[in-house]
């Protein structure tokens, strides 16, 4: 399933999660500082300045592929009294239903969910209206008018209609006026139609000028209608700003108010679509800011089936699961052997906790036993000691499945509930097993005080400000955990200000701020939505799950690297995919990769192969363009092969050179590489093309003729195979 993240400028799930940590938007995540349940995250503008509207900002993006099922569209901001102001906020909502299926052959693996877009922008925002508009952008642009002879069409030729040549003059364009709209002159578009110019079919539009500029000569005053060319050198279209979902949601004409759709009314929306835009939020108290609500559920019964991978779905990107305490391993390259790692004679044992994904550890086999380096401990750690998890073995990953079954009676409810004292049972848990600080035994005293409060709980009273401190600790083994947490609980989009949910709340908070509670039960009055929308069981609870860890977690990579086979498919795709058509090309590519890599089919890095890794130290000591010695599929050595790479991915690859190792920017540098002749200067379709086969002088894309022989060999089997059928 593809995933996309909700706002651009992140390159990763754990780039954006960064630098959310200890913004805003991230203290909402399960619990509110106010003390209440909260299922969603919140994005605000000092996060995501791109994600509101204004010429070229980004938008909100949609996550995944799927169907929107509901919404509510605001015509322009809802308001809420308190004191003597009207405080303007948004309940426009867009609801999508997406499906995950990991493995086609086991559907019953499958699971839906929804993902819901809260507060976001409403019509008004956008400015828009039903007519679109254009720009005239040539110096002067011609006039025309309608033609007045008998039989003259005036919605011009129908697409894909050849018109008989007896016929044509009644498809002549407009008549020329002999008079111009200058440069810069806005115009409504009321018509578009294709008509005879010169005996050509040409476009053209009949448009009500919006305004001219000051002091400039014009056939067409403002208000006034005519005919100008249509061609794009002449005019430039508004670029159609609003959400394609808000397009039709507008179409259907009914606003503030909650549609459901179905079947094939519901509009399909892909990931990457712009959902929409940060919405404005005047404060009772506090400055105004622009923010959304974002959140992800599902009523799936098949929700724990999913995260235990009953089915035993292994497609995917594995990751590899290490404890604490476990020993680590230095690798001594001089006699291939591995030593004990630690300080004067001590060992130094791993320091936490890791989930790593599998393409980022590099593996070596020594006298039959398999070791894996895990980068985060600077260390190698033996295979008994470390965990493989496919990626839909989510609960080996470190999702966890807390239910809390009953309806909740007071909003303020949440410090008492039992999802929250099983989630504090395994922070305890983390904080006891942590090694890396001396503050690990201090966190395990305050959760372990913590959960005597909340399993005795004789008085009812617990310090729920400590319990949302604790629940968003910045330790960052802490942080991974809440954020895997797969909470089933009841909606807080059911109820409105009136029920016994807020009312007791409201009714403390009216003691003391009477305005801010009748704003606030208003408010929430106006914002809730779900009782209105039948597709979703709102008398039950809902499991939630965190926005983008959970999506990243079940997201489809393009290419599948996980075994030897589904690499090769891999790099035949994306051969195909950068232009190489021929099988001759894509046979002479695997092959390289081949011999590149001791037939693994995993990158390298340069100085290692079969049974021998070479030391850092060694290629400082060894590779003048340290440290960027060569690694990839196909090795890219150089300061500014790195940079360009760097460039054209959008991927720090100078701070950080061994992300070169990431099998999917291996292998786009691979290809483009023997594409645009990155590697030597030498293309490969100088040596292999309709016209030419010459796979032993094609060496010369990598590094002179060495290997030339064998590689021509291994490209002559891999031609075989491709023209018998494999791997197309």
């Amino acid at each position: 399933m593809k995933m996309v993240l909700p706002i651009d400028g992140y390159r990763s799930a754990t780039e954006f999660m960064e630098a959310l940590q200890g913004s805003e938007g991230d203290t909402h995540w399960l619990m509110k500082k106010a003390e209440h349940w909260h299922g969603g995250i919140h994005i605000y503008d000092s996060f995501a300045a791109n994600a509101v509207f204004k010429p070229g900002s980004h938008g909100l993006k949609c996550m995944t592929d799927g169907q929107v099922v509901a919404w509510r569209l605001n015509d322009n901001y809802q308001t809420a009294q308190f004191k003597k102001k009207m405080l303007k906020f948004s309940t426009t909502f867009v609801l999508i239903k997406s499906t995950c299926s990991p493995d086609k052959d086991k559907p019953d693996n499958s699971l839906d969910f929804y993902t819901l877009w809260m507060q976001i922008a409403p019509l008004s925002e956008y400015g828009v209206t039903d007519t679109l508009t254009a720009t005239v952008t040539a110096r002067a642009l011609k006039i025309r008018q309608d033609n007045t002879f008998s039989g003259w069409m005036r919605n011009g030729m129908s697409q894909g209609i050849s018109v008989p040549r007896d016929a044509l003059h009644h498809y002549e364009a407009p008549r020329d006026t002999h008079t111009t709209l200058p440069r810069g002159s806005v115009v409504e578009i009321e018509q578009e139609a294709t008509f005879i110019l010169n005996g050509k079919p040409a476009p053209f539009i009949f448009i009500t000028v919006v305004s001219v500029p000051e002091g400039a000569k014009t056939g067409l005053s403002v208000g006034e209608s005519g005919w100008i060319s249509g061609l794009d050198k002449f005019v430039k279209r508004q670029d159609i700003t609003l959400p394609a979902w808000m397009q039709e949601a507008r179409k259907h004409g009914v606003f503030n108010q909650v549609v459901t759709v179905s079947g094939e009314d519901a509009l399909s929306v892909e990931a990457g679509d712009v959902i929409g835009h940060l919405s404005l939020n005047e404060q009772a108290y506090g400055n105004p800011q622009y923010f959304s609500h974002l959140e992800v559920f599902s009523q799936d019964a098949r929700m724990k089936d999913f995260l235990t991978n009953k089915a035993g779905v292994t497609k995917g990107v594995a990751e590899l699961h290490t404890l604490a305490d476990k020993m680590r391993w230095q690798h001594r390259e001089r006699d291939n052997s591995f030593v004990m790692a630690g300080v004067g004679g001590d060992p130094s044992p791993t320091t936490a906790e890791r989930y790593t994904p599998e393409t980022q550890c590099r593996r070596l086999e020594v006298d039959g036993k398999t070791w894996y380096y895990i980068p985060d401990e600077l260390a190698w750690v033996a295979v008994e000691d470390v965990q493989r998890a496919n990626q839909f073995d989510l609960e080996k990953r470190g999702f966890i499945a807390l239910e809390q079954e009953d309806s909740p009676q007071s909003i303020f409810q949440t410090p008492k509930e039992s999802w929250l004292r099983q989630a504090f049972g395994r922070l305890e848990e983390l904080a006891r097993g942590e090694t890396r600080d001396m503050y690990s035994s201090s966190y395990t005293e305050k959760y372990q005080k913590l959960l005597k409060q909340m399993d005795s709980n004789q008085d009812g009273v617990i310090d729920a400000g400590e319990l949302w401190r604790f629940l968003h600790n910045r330790q960052p083994h802490i942080q991974y955990q809440v954020q895997r947490l797969v909470v089933k609980h009841h909606s807080e989009w059911l109820k409105d200000g009136t029920s016994a949910l807020w009312q007791a709340a409201l009714d403390e908070q009216a003691k003391k701020y009477p305005d801010l509670a009748l704003f606030n039960c208003d408010f929430i009055n106006k914002l809730v939505w779900m009782r209105d929308v039948p597709e979703i069981r709102s008398s039950e609870a809902l499991w939630h799950m965190h926005p983008v860890v959970f999506l990243d977690a079940i997201k489809a990579d393009e290419y599948d690297f996980s075994t030897r086979e589904s690499t090769i498919r891999a790099i035949v795709a994306e051969s195909r995919k950068q232009g190489f058509s021929l099988n001759t090309q894509v046979a002479y590519i695997l092959a390289t990769v081949k011999r590149e890599t001791g037939d693994t089919f995993r990158p390298v890095r340069e100085g290692d192969w079969a049974g021998h890794t070479s030391t850092d130290d060694f290629r400082q000591t060894h590779y003048r363009y340290y440290p960027y010695y060569g690694r990839g599929f196909v090795q890219i050595t150089w300061d500014y092969n790195y940079r360009a790479y760097s460039e054209k991915l959008g991927v720090d690859l100078v701070t950080d050179p061994d992300k070169t190792l990431d099998p999917r920017i291996a292998l786009f540098i691979l290809i483009d590489g023997f594409k645009n002749g990155v590697f030597t200067g030498k293309k490969l379709t100088d040596y292999v093309s309709t016209t030419s086969t010459d796979f032993y002088h094609a060496r010369r894309c990598i590094n002179g003729l060495d290997h030339a022989e064998q590689i021509k060999g291994f490209a002559d089997d891999f031609l075989s195979k491709m023209d018998a059928g494999e791997w197309q």
